[in-house]
């Protein structure tokens, strides 16, 4: 091996090797918690609660920042509904994070209000329910209502979605004719 082809390996592993102490010096310096910790604890700690998570899956979208006040907002689906998952980090003592986590009701998205409108009407009534036709989503607040069309042999009968209340992030509702 020639000298130059020597000295240009030796400078190549030295920038490695300062590559390297950089990153862990920034690693660090700037922790985070891995988004798949922090999903798994959504799951467990709301279970525990009495939340019914779909398919037992959180969705975070980045890893959690390891500084105290800092939030990020995961998303999980219950009933079929998103859910919000607030996550808080309320204390950092070395690599121990410890957040709170909260949740956040979402609307119920219109196609899929159609599909649960649909469902619980056939299911109430014992008739075949056509289609269900839906003004838009239905709002995640106490009180919120959305109006609906249902088609059953061809009628189309009015009614109206109206929340009853949040439970866990679920957004639940009655139907009533209009």
């Amino acid at each position: 091996m020639s000298t130059a082809l020597r000295t240009i390996t030796r400078l190549t592993m030295i920038g490695a090797a300062t590559t390297a102490t950089l990153l862990s010096t920034t690693a660090c310096t700037f922790y985070s918690v891995p988004a798949e910790s922090v999903e798994s604890q959504i799951v467990t700690q709301l279970g525990a609660q009495g939340v019914a998570i779909d398919g037992g899956t959180a969705d975070c979208p980045t890893d959690l920042d390891a500084t105290v006040g800092t939030t990020q907002t995961c998303e999980f689906r219950t009933g079929g509904q998103p859910v919000g998952a607030v996550v808080r980090v309320t204390a950092v003592n070395g690599d121990d994070v410890s957040f709170d986590i909260s949740t956040e009701a979402r609307p119920v998205p219109k196609a899929l209000l159609q599909d649960m409108v649909t469902s619980s009407l056939a299911r109430q009534a014992g008739l075949p329910v056509d289609a269900t036709a839906c003004e838009g989503d239905l709002p995640p607040t106490t009180g919120g209502k959305v109006g609906c069309t249902v088609t059953v042999a061809g009628e189309g009968i009015p009614v109206a979605v109206t929340v009853t209340g949040i439970n866990g992030g679920k957004v639940d509702f009655e139907i009533v004719e209009a």
